[in-house]
C-alpha cells in the first residue's frame, strides 16, 4: 500500500477514533456481552479493523470515514463473535474450574444447549430456509459466520429477502424456547 493512500485514510484520525468509539459503544449496549469480554479489547479490535479497512478501501467511491462507518459494525460483530466462538469452545470442565461456579451451571447450560438444538431441528423441519439462513449467519452447523449479503447471494434470494428470513428463524427460535420454559415451569 502506498503512503499516499494510508496518509489519505487516516487524514483526519479524530473522526475515525469517534468512529470506532461509537460503534464499540453501540454493540456494547445493544449486544449482551459476557463479563469477560473488556470492552478495551473491542474497542482495540476496532483499531484493528480500521487498519485492515484500510487496505480494501477504494478512494475514488468514498471518503475513508464514510466507508469505515458502513462497515465498522458487522466488522466488529464478527471479531466478537470468532472471541465468543472461541470461548465457547474450552471444555465444560475447565470453565468449571476457572469460575468456582457449581455443577448446577454446568448441568444447567447442557440443557440449554440440547434445547437450542432441538428448536433449531423444529425450524430445519418448519422452515427450511430460514434456518439455512440462521445458520450460515451465526456460523452454524459447520458454516463460517456470513454477512446476509453473502447468504443472498448463495441461496438466491433477493436483496432484503435474508434479513427477513433471519428474523423470522430467530422469532420463531424464540417462540420454541419459549414454549419450552413455559412446559418446564409448568410441569
Amino acid at each position: 500500500m502506498s503512503r499516499d493512500r494510508m496518509a489519505q485514510a487516516f487524514a483526519d484520525f479524530d473522526r475515525i477514533q469517534q468512529l470506532v468509539e461509537r460503534a464499540a459503544t453501540r454493540l456494547l449496549r445493544v449486544l449482551d456481552l459476557p463479563s469477560w469480554l473488556d470492552p478495551e479489547d473491542v474497542m482495540q479490535e476496532g483499531f484493528r479493523i480500521v487498519c485492515e479497512a484500510v487496505e480494501r478501501w477504494d478512494p475514488e467511491r468514498a471518503r475513508f470515514t464514510t466507508y469505515l462507518y458502513l462497515h465498522l459494525d458487522l466488522f466488529l460483530r464478527r471479531a466478537i463473535l470468532r472471541r465468543l466462538r472461541g470461548h465457547a469452545e474450552c471444555p465444560l470442565w475447565e470453565e468449571e474450574e476457572e469460575s468456582g461456579d457449581g455443577i448446577h451451571e454446568t448441568v444447567e447450560a447442557r440443557e440449554e444447549l440440547e434445547a437450542l438444538q432441538r428448536a433449531l431441528q423444529c425450524l430445519k423441519e418448519e422452515m427450511p430456509l430460514a434456518f439455512a439462513v440462521v445458520v450460515r449467519y451465526f456460523g452454524l452447523e459447520g458454516h463460517a459466520p456470513c454477512a446476509i449479503t453473502k447468504i443472498e447471494r448463495q441461496l438466491g434470494l433477493t436483496r432484503g429477502e435474508g434479513q427477513g428470513w433471519l428474523q423470522r428463524g430467530l422469532d420463531r427460535l424464540r417462540s420454541l424456547l419459549q414454549e419450552r420454559d413455559g412446559e418446564g415451569k409448568g410441569g
